[in-house]
């Protein structure tokens, strides 16, 4: 058995590896899609899920859904809907759009858009203070709190971690996903 959760570890570092090494490439003219770079970083969302471990309100039983939710705009489109046919650890993923923070009860990761920049700092704290694992791409979205933010770097997707927020939050980083983080911060929520 111990071989086996290695196997599988191995292929999940592998994937995490080929698809942050092989990022996407933009068209031959202008900037990449929009689109794709939506379908990439729900890509990086569903496999952060492998390398986080959650405590606390939530981890819930095993017939209970992983509700990945979207606060604010959704730039994703239909990108995170393919989620929706897999799982996480055996509970189906449900992808919310949420409008509130009283809407985060049964949320274990909050992608929070950059429409919710000005009210930032409020929905940080309230979601670490759920065991939320909270991930964005606006700027500097990490170094102010964020758990994950997702990065566009030239024709590629990097992301950075905020280690002092994961821990706020009650969530445990795997060392193979902080060793593939373009930038660690140690400064959580204030």
């Amino acid at each position: 058995m111990a071989y086996r959760q290695q196997m599988a570890a191995l292929r999940l570092v592998t994937g995490l590896v080929l698809l942050i090494t092989a990022g996407f490439r933009p068209p031959a003219f202008g900037n990449p899609s929009p689109a794709r770079e939506y379908e990439i970083k729900a890509a990086f969302l569903y496999n952060f899920t492998k390398f986080v471990s959650w405590g606390g309100p939530a981890t819930r039983g095993a017939d209970d859904p992983f509700v990945i939710a979207v606060l604010g705009e959704n730039p994703f489109g239909d990108a995170l809907t393919v989620l929706e046919k897999r799982s996480i650890d055996g509970r189906p993923i449900v992808v919310q759009r949420v409008r509130s923070l009283e809407s985060l009860k049964s949320c274990q990761l909050l992608f929070i858009a950059s429409s919710e920049e000005p009210g930032l700092p409020a929905i940080l704290r309230a979601a670490h203070s759920r065991n939320i694992l909270t991930v964005g791409d606006m700027e500097r979205f990490a170094s102010r709190g964020g758990i994950i933010e997702l990065v566009l770097q030239g024709d590629r997707i990097a992301f950075e971690i905020n280690v002092e927020s994961a821990k706020q939050a009650g969530l445990t980083i795997s060392s193979k996903l902080l060793s593939l983080a373009r930038a660690i911060h140690r400064e959580g929520v204030r």
